[in-house]
């Protein structure tokens, strides 16, 4: 999988040492799609994940953070989304997400949906072992 990143430079730098790592973890080594990541301090929640329909990209929106580890597990769970749509598992719609085929309405509690309790529920291990 391709990336870019759009970060300042010591941000970027520890993005950029954690990203092989969550690439070959998440098996996403032959994805053809790209992966832009950038940070915005003015961004709502610590990150976001934004399929960009019709070039082949996926968006990664992170809240700098001078705490490495939040960062790092933000990172880490914004690349289980991205894993999740490149294969397919999750899909976005105008009035929600699609999960394994099954819709899911844009109201649905966010801690029950099931992309958000795989992505929580692998977010820690992904990053103790990108920083291994």
């Amino acid at each position: 999988m391709e990336y870019h990143i759009t970060a300042g430079s010591k941000t970027k730098a520890y993005i950029e040492s954690l990203m092989p790592s969550l690439i070959d973890q998440l098996k996403l080594n032959n994805s053809k799609k790209l992966l832009a990541i950038r940070t915005d301090r003015e961004t709502e929640h610590p990150g976001t994940t934004i399929p960009l329909m019709g070039i082949d990209t996926v968006l990664v929106v992170l809240r700098p953070s001078r705490d490495r580890y939040e960062l790092g597990i933000t990172l880490a769970h914004e690349m289980v989304h991205v894993a999740q749509m490149v294969k397919g598992t999750l899909k976005m719609t105008r009035k929600g997400k699609k999960w394994k085929g099954k819709f899911y309405h844009m109201d649905y509690p966010y801690l029950q949906q099931p992309w958000e309790i795989q992505a929580f529920a692998k977010q820690e291990l992904l990053l103790r072992r990108a920083i291994e």
